[in-house]
Order: C-alpha cells, then sequence, then structure tokens
C-alpha cells in the first residue's frame, strides 16, 4: 500500500501546470462533443489521477470527472474524513464520497444540463473493470458511452520540465539508497531493509526493493518507487557470470536506444549480445508505465518509434541454470542513446 509522503508543493508544480494538464483534457471533450470524462483509478492504477490533481488515492478506488466548464470533482469510495487531507496535498475542491461510484457519477450528471443523456468520455475504457461499466450502462441508458483511448498517458509519455526536475530529483534519492544499501549491507535481507528504510525517508510515496543472490554468486538489488507523480525503477545486478551478461548486454542496448529505435529492434540486439543460454527479455516501457510494471501496455507498443526527450525504463531480464535476474535503468532518450538518469553503476 501507498503508505509514503504525499507533498503539493507549488514550487515543485504549480497550480497553473495542473490547469493547463487539465484543459488539455478538456480539448479532448470538445472535440468529441462529450459533457464530461471520467477516469478511473484504484490503488494500482491511479497515475493519471494523480498526474491531473496530485490526488494520491491510497487505497479504494475512485472516478475522476472532467467537464469543460467546471472543476474536476473526485467521486470514491474513501470516507468523508480523509476529505480535509486529500484537498489539502491536491487541487481538488470538490470531493465526494459514497459506497458507490456509479451513483456518484449519476448525481453529478443530474446536477449537469442535459442530465444523464447525452456523449461520456470514459478515459482507456478498454482497462475499467467490466462491472463497473456494466452499472454505468444500467444506471444511464440514455447515455452513450464512449471511449477516450489512453489520452492522459498519451500526455505523460513526453515529462515536462517540472516532471524531468522530479524525476532527476527522485533518481538521485533511488541512487543514493541503492548505493548506501550496497555499502551498508552484508546479505540481500539487511540490503533490502537499509534500501527501504533510505527511500522512505527520502520522502518516496511508494517503493519496491527486492534483493537476492543466486546459486552462481551474482547478486542484485532492484528497486522500484515513486517519488511525488513519477515512477523510476533501477536494479542493479553484479558478481556471477549471470549478473555480468545482464549488465553488459544493457548498456549495449542503451547506446542504441536512441530517437526512432523500437522495442522490438532494441530487443533483437539484446538477444544477439546475451546468447540463446540465458533466453533475454527485453522491455522499454514509458515510466508512467512502471507504475503497473508494463501489465496494461498492448502489443502494438512495441514498435512504437522512441522519441528525443522522453523517459523509458529499459529492462533486461535473463533466465540461466543459476536462476532469473533482471537488469534496469530509467533513462532520458538522446540523440547518442539512452542516458540513466541515475549515477553509474556501482562496482
Amino acid at each position: 500500500m501507498k503508505r509514503g509522503l504525499v507533498v503539493l508543493d507549488p514550487a515543485e508544480t504549480s497550480a497553473a501546470v495542473f490547469a493547463a494538464r487539465v484543459n488539455a483534457l478538456r480539448a479532448r471533450l470538445d472535440g468529441l462533443g462529450a459533457a464530461v470524462a471520467l477516469i478511473y483509478g484504484d490503488v494500482s492504477r491511479s497515475g493519471d489521477i494523480q498526474y491531473l490533481t496530485n490526488l494520491c488515492l491510497y487505497w479504494n478506488e475512485a472516478i475522476l470527472a472532467v467537464a469543460p466548464q467546471s472543476k474536476p470533482v473526485l467521486i470514491t469510495k474513501l470516507s468523508k474524513r480523509v476529505q480535509p487531507w486529500m484537498r489539502r496535498t491536491s487541487i481538488l475542491e470538490d470531493i465526494r464520497s459514497g459506497p458507490r461510484l456509479v451513483e456518484g457519477v449519476g448525481k453529478l450528471l443530474d446536477e449537469r444540463a442535459g442530465g444523464r443523456a447525452g456523449r461520456i468520455a470514459l478515459v482507456e475504457l478498454s482497462w475499467w473493470p467490466n462491472n463497473l461499466v456494466a452499472a454505468l450502462r444500467a444506471a444511464l441508458p440514455q447515455a452513450e458511452l464512449t471511449d477516450l483511448r489512453a489520452v492522459v498517458r498519451d500526455m505523460r509519455l513526453m515529462p515536462s520540465a517540472e516532471e524531468m526536475e522530479l524525476l532527476r530529483r527522485g533518481a538521485r534519492l533511488l541512487d543514493g539508497a541503492m548505493r548506501q544499501s550496497w555499502a551498508q549491507s552484508a546479505d540481500a535481507h539487511e540490503r533490502t531493509s537499509v534500501a527501504v528504510r533510505y527511500i522512505r525517508r527520502a520522502g518516496f510515496l511508494d517503493a519496491t526493493v527486492s534483493c537476492g543472490k543466486l546459486k552462481d554468486g551474482s547478486e542484485f538489488a532492484d528497486a522500484i518507487g515513486q517519488y511525488r507523480y513519477v515512477w523510476l525503477r533501477q536494479s542493479w545486478p553484479r558478481g556471477g557470470p549471470l549478473a555480468n551478461a545482464a549488465s553488459g548486454t544493457l548498456r549495449a542496448t542503451l547506446d542504441a536506444a536512441t530517437p526512432g529505435a523500437t522495442e522490438a529492434q532494441l530487443a533483437q540486439l539484446a538477444a544477439s549480445r546475451a546468447g540463446d543460454q540465458y533466453r533475454p527479455v527485453l522491455s522499454c516501457m514509458a515510466h508512467s508505465d512502471i507504475e503497473t510494471r508494463g501489465l496494461f501496455r498492448v502489443h502494438e507498443e512495441r514498435e512504437r518509434q522512441l522519441q528525443e526527450g522522453e523517459v523509458v525504463c529499459v529492462t533486461l531480464s535473463l533466465a540461466g541454470e543459476a536462476g532469473v535476474l533482471a537488469a534496469a535503468e530509467t533513462v532520458e532518450i538522446t540523440r547518442t542513446g539512452a542516458v540513466p538518469l541515475f549515477g553509474q553503476e556501482s562496482s
């Protein structure tokens, strides 16, 4: 569960930046003639809502409603007792609690011109829970539910100046945690404890750390963290043959991760470099997809060309007789290759 530090700091991301993001979504509504956009989120995938409002959905589920002429409204199952905290840590002013999300949506539509009729845009409809979509159709029989696709995620692909600053700051902190865990810990269990403690104290909202040692002597420390509303991953393998193969293959792959390259092309390069004995699997996902470990990516994204200036997480998994491990870096795509946001690998 998310139990870290939640911060709304205008010096990091101003109210004007959040307003511009919401307005960009409203512009898409104008083109569709939709009365409102609905964005679903739960504790496992709430990045779109947080990107637009800074709201941390630390538990349960919610729907963010964005209409052309009014402020965003959050409809949530969380109790009213947390609303003061949610207002202090987000740009939201209108937060509505209730046991059933669909009822909250219906009541919101009843307050607006057109009521429950007209076109309603669901952001990334294919990801919504089936039972919730069915309940919406039953409660809004006169409404036309249309798919706005991954419009908010698409907005997040190319980091803004504010996001890049948070990504770089988070990377420095996560890198510090990894270095300290290697330097101060004698075994994988202690290494995990040191890294998690450092990451939490550094102000991360969410963190997952996994450390271990394989039969061939390869060791690894893998950390995924959420700093404010951005996500980073770094995985260091070292010591044994499997770790050396993973590190060397990842470095060669990052050199080839230039604008225009695709995940499929990079995967072929990694396969040729690592050889058949390690059965390499490579992913190159947008930084915004680290939250879900890429579980909701579509197959066509393997052919999407990388763009200069975007931030991605390149992850290489190798499987050998000693076990399975991953080497990963969160990087910025430049003309000369992928530049890690973290410091250099530990030796």
